[in-house]
């Protein structure tokens, strides 16, 4: 039966391509929604979402995707501001969009630098802007700023001195003016009505009076763009046709209708262009956005997820181990996105193999294949993850050709709960269950009865199932290994291993090999470690390590065990193969030397008159032998590699230089 449970992650704060956690909110996919469409554009790839997200391009190069709750946007793709539905402000600057801490009551933003407070105040940056107060809207466009204040005064700012203001004239309801937009010398209002009405710092009576003109009376949006030789003002009209105003003296007229656009509510340019050449963009009143350019109208696609891509840390880990997961999107406009994964939505064929942890981990719970299926919008995205078990459980039996196994930590192995009630026992993987009881050939399994090779039983205190049950119930092949006389379970490339009780043994025996003839001999210590020297021990055993080597097991003549440093197989031969390390003989039986001599070799000291024998047991093998023969005496000298030398005549010291 195949267990299947949708995984949603919740909401956890994460960082995304080095980028913090922003608006209160995390930088994921936008995938799933089909009603998201774009509110507003400033420039190419930089759209603000329905949502309230944004895309926004990283160095004017690469495109990225903010969860947000943005209201307005202005700038172009490189810097910009924008509103959060609270009333904070939102810039950015060659880089991902970003809340601006103490921000409130944000009315309007304009261009990339400028935003006006509900307050009347005019701000730039951190920074007020002085002698501008009362005001209703503010623009900003090729470079111009424009303020509309509460008394009716148009103001535009005066590039030659610092923060003062050209008056252009006065309006006299400010409050009827819709939307404002400015561009070089020259500011265009909209009112409630529809009017359009252009203020030109050119076009001035004799008395130098700036002339307002009145270009049309059913205008429901406006914005300029440059334009060679005269710039163009982009009037979208309440019938939804879009018409652009003419050259020098037609500059004030509506002289050509954009073709291919029709039930247009409202234009946009890409500020960072701002060249009439370069296109247009325009949202229809179903939401949708095209781009016009050189009268050809393009649809401008919501940017969705063309296809997404997962990863795990490690396909083949071990129970306990954690697993980092990694999934990007790869959108139609051609952003690559990184999903934390407690964002992502993600199916698991079975759920209570990996556990979701806290930081975004997946821990592998219990032995067995589980399949991992992300889903963004209509593309998905499968990774396959093989549970091992690192150590072996015990214990296994075989009775009359079947295989058992101990219930409790073979099916907590699994990633399966077992608890027992009334001789019953209930075992739960995810959300399906099993039951049984002992001295039963029948078990039930997710409601449906499973006929059983043979019956679960009880033996000290512990409840044995047949391991074809696992294979009936989870589809687990099971193995008894002849030769180790053990269980090996598999699902797939999933494997874990039960082993007897004779299993040790058989493994040990087998590693030990020719090492076990030294088992039970006696040795006198010579030279081993720090042990007391020519002491008698007994070999007990020789145990294999995880790594392949050995230590040696010795009882003392008191009866105390000493363990050896672990060493490879050669090196336990030579250990008992070289006198150097253990004698094959009680030294003190074979050499009747006085007890002062005994001690002075054991603090590895020699005196005049000692022999050679004696000699070798305190100060070993000399690296360099000389003899020499005068008149019937022999002289031999033995060198050693920290300089000390003794010399023998006729085999007794007669020199020492140390």
């Amino acid at each position: 039966m195949k267990l299947r449970r949708m995984l949603y992650f919740a909401t956890l704060g994460a960082c995304f391509l080095g980028v913090s956690t922003i608006f209160g909110g995390n930088v994921v996919s936008a995938a799933g929604d089909q009603q998201l469409q774009i509110k507003d554009i400033v420039g190419k790839n930089t759209l603000l979402m329905s949502d309230g997200s944004m895309w926004s391009m990283i160095d004017g190069s690469r495109t990225v995707y903010t969860k947000g709750s943005i209201e307005a946007i202005s700038g172009d793709i490189y810097r910009g501001n924008g509103i959060n539905r609270d009333g904070s402000l939102v810039e950015w600057s060659f880089g991902q969009p970003h809340p601006v801490e103490g921000t409130t009551g944000v009315k309007q933003v304009a261009g990339p630098y400028y935003w006006l407070k509900k307050d009347g105040t005019v701000w730039s940056g951190d920074k007020q802007q002085k002698n501008l107060n009362g005001i209703l809207q503010i623009a900003y466009g090729a470079k111009e700023f424009a303020a509309l204040a509460q008394n009716g005064d148009l103001l535009i700012q005066d590039w030659n001195k610092a923060d003062k203001y050209k008056k252009f004239g006065t309006v006299a309801d400010p409050a009827s003016v819709k939307a404002m937009v400015v561009h070089r010398d020259r500011a265009a209002l909209l009112f409630n009505n529809g009017e359009v009405v252009v203020y030109e710092g050119s076009n001035f009576d004799d008395s130098g009076k700036i002339i307002p003109v009145t270009i049309v009376q059913d205008a429901v949006h406006i914005t300029y763009v440059s334009s060679h030789p005269t710039d163009v003002l982009i009037v979208t009209r309440k019938d939804g046709s879009v018409w652009l105003t003419g050259e020098y003296t037609n500059r004030w007229k509506l002289a050509k209708q954009a073709p291919g656009l029709s039930n247009v509510v409202k234009t946009a340019i890409d500020v960072d262009s701002d060249k009439l050449s370069e296109g247009f963009y325009a949202q229809r009143s179903d939401g949708t956005w095209v781009f016009s350019k050189d009268d050809e109208v393009k649809p401008i696609d919501v940017p969705a997820v063309k296809n997404v891509a997962m990863a795990v840390s490690d396909k083949t880990p071990y129970v306990g181990d954690a697993l980092k997961v990694d999934i990007q999107e790869t959108y139609t406009n051609g952003a690559k996105i990184k999903v934390p994964v407690q964002e992502a939505k993600i199916d698991m064929d079975k759920p209570y193999l990996l556990k979701s942890q806290p930081d975004g981990t997946l821990k592998a719970a219990g032995v067995g294949e589980t399949k991992l299926t992300v889903t963004s919008g209509s593309a998905t995205a499968s990774v396959t993850v093989s549970v091992n078990l690192r150590d072996p459980l015990k214990y296994a039996k075989q009775v009359k050709g079947t295989v058992f196994l101990p219930v409790k930590p073979v099916f907590k192995a699994l990633g399966g709960s077992a608890t027992v009630s009334g001789g019953e026992w209930n075992v739960a993987f995810g959300d399906a269950s099993l039951t049984f009881k002992t001295g039963s050939s029948t078990a039930q399994f997710s409601g449906k009865d499973i006929p059983l090779k043979a019956s679960p039983f009880a033996e000290n205190g512990e409840t044995y199932i047949p391991a074809s049950m696992l294979g009936d119930v989870l589809g687990a092949k099971v193995n008894w290994d002849t030769q180790w006389k053990q269980a090996d379970i598999s699902f797939g490339n999933a494997k874990m291993t039960v082993v007897s009780a004779e299993t040790a043994g058989l493994i040990k025996k087998a590693m030990q090999g020719s090492l076990a003839k030294f088992i039970g001999k006696t040795y006198w210590v010579n030279d081993f470690d720090v042990w007391e020297r020519f002491s008698k021990v007994t070999v007990t055993d020789i145990l294999p390590t995880d790594t392949g080597s050995f230590v040696i097991v010795f009882k003392s003549a008191a009866g105390q065990t000493l363990k050896s440093y672990s060493m490879n197989s050669s090196e336990v031969i030579k250990v008992f193969t070289d006198s150097s390390y253990f004698l094959h003989y009680d030294p003190y039986k074979k050499y009747n030397w006085s007890s002062s001599v005994w001690k002075q070799i054991k603090a590895g000291k020699i005196s005049l008159g000692m022999n050679k024998e004696q000699v070798l047991f305190s100060w070993g093998d000399p690296i360099a032998k000389n003899t020499q023969s005068a008149n019937g005496t022999i002289i031999e000298t033995w060198g050693y590699g920290n300089y000390d030398v003794v010399s023998f005549i006729n085999g007794k010291v007669t020199l020492i230089m140390e």
